[in-house]
């Protein structure tokens, strides 16, 4: 006798979009970690803007992201038993070492390259803007070899957070399409789309926007959207996925995420980029770097273990869900919006050949 269920259970699902956030905003800082610290080796070819731009999207990134991760432990005091019971055996415990380093040397790499830039905020006709330059801590000097030792420092400690999210992932063996070298890969290489759009945003607000600074970044998108159009079906074969194809709902995440990182490549090599073109670039490359990890963290926990049929979701309104998003994204733009000061001062009228000097000499 054959007995086939037709009742599947609702289940509770264990990482929420919190998860998303945390693996979107992360990714992006170590993505903008190995983008800053290539701009500073090829500092005669990018602007002051683009690289304070980078160190910004860095420095931001990496403060929002383990936010996102303490909502996602539902309590922020758990996050102490991570410290205070280390287990060397558990991605998790490692993380929780490997992570707060990661987000100090962050900010740390983006304040050393700013600081020219948060000094010369004495000048602001406004008073506020006047004491923020009291965040330089003085007007020591900062060595090129000083910053570029830093921020190399900072890529490797960027790795090892990258190997830490993916691996601690991949570790669920319960999970086919988790448990797989392809999970981590995919992660990584979709970072620079995050990184990319976000920093394209950015770059599209200044009164100056330069073609030169966006096509510095567009070159990561066509890479990272090629590798990642490979990487997925790659995956979806390695964590027998294909069997997801005769759910409707299944086509249509696989079909969006196909289809946006095709459309990542596409409009990446256009060959002019003004600004309106390259804001709606980075706003597509964030949907891409997103829509890729809310399919393959989120949607990934409605595929059964033992149970028939799919685990229905609905996406909260809450603090769990929308709320949740929105925050954290509205948190991002106001820390954009506050710091960005610093790259208007860099792109004024008055003070833009005189950074440039003084950026092109420190860094040379």
């Amino acid at each position: 006798m054959i007995i086939t269920e037709i009742l599947v259970p609702a289940q509770e699902t264990a990482w929420l979009p919190w998860a998303v956030q945390y693996f979107f905003y992360i990714g992006s800082a170590y993505g903008a970690a190995i983008l800053f610290t290539l701009s500073l080796l090829r500092h005669r070819q990018t602007s002051p803007a683009l690289r304070s731009s980078l160190a910004l999207v860095l420095a931001i990134s990496a403060a929002v992201g383990p936010l996102a991760l303490t909502a996602e432990l539902h309590q922020p005091g758990r996050a102490w038993h991570f410290f205070a019971h280390l287990t060397p055996s558990s991605w998790m415990s490692r993380g929780a070492v490997l992570l707060p380093l990661f987000s100090l040397l962050a900010v740390l790499t983006a304040w050393l390259y700013l600081r020219p830039s948060i000094r010369a905020l004495e000048q602001h006709p406004n008073s506020r803007m006047r004491r923020l330059a009291l965040l330089s801590l003085g007007k020591w000097p900062t060595s090129p070899r000083t910053l570029t030792l830093v921020a190399l420092i900072t890529v490797i400690s960027g790795l090892s957070v990258a190997l830490y999210t993916g691996a601690e992932v991949a570790a669920v063996a319960s999970r086919p399409l988790w448990h797989q070298p392809a999970s981590p890969l995919l992660w990584f290489v979709t970072a620079f789309l995050g990184t990319s759009g976000l920093t394209l945003l950015m770059l599209s607000t200044l009164s100056r926007f330069s073609a030169s600074d966006a096509s510095f970044i567009r070159r990561a998108i066509p890479i990272s959207a090629l590798l990642s159009s490979l990487l997925f079906p790659l995956w979806l074969i390695n964590g027998q996925g294909m069997n997801l194809m005769i759910h409707n709902v299944w086509r249509w995440r696989i079909g969006g995420v196909m289809a946006l990182l095709i459309a990542c490549f596409i409009a990446a090599s256009r060959s002019t980029l003004s600004r309106r073109w390259a804001a709606a670039l980075g706003l597509l490359s964030i949907a891409a770097c997103w829509f890729v990890r809310w399919v393959t963290l989120l949607n990934v926990q409605s595929v059964p273990r033992y149970d028939a049929g799919l685990y229905p979701y609905a996406l909260d309104w809450g603090t769990s869900g929308v709320l949740g998003i929105v925050g954290m994204a509205g948190l991002w733009l106001a820390l954009a919006v506050v710091t960005s000061g610093v790259i208007a001062n860099d792109t004024s009228p008055s003070r833009l050949s005189n950074v440039s000097t003084v950026q092109g000499d420190r860094h040379e």
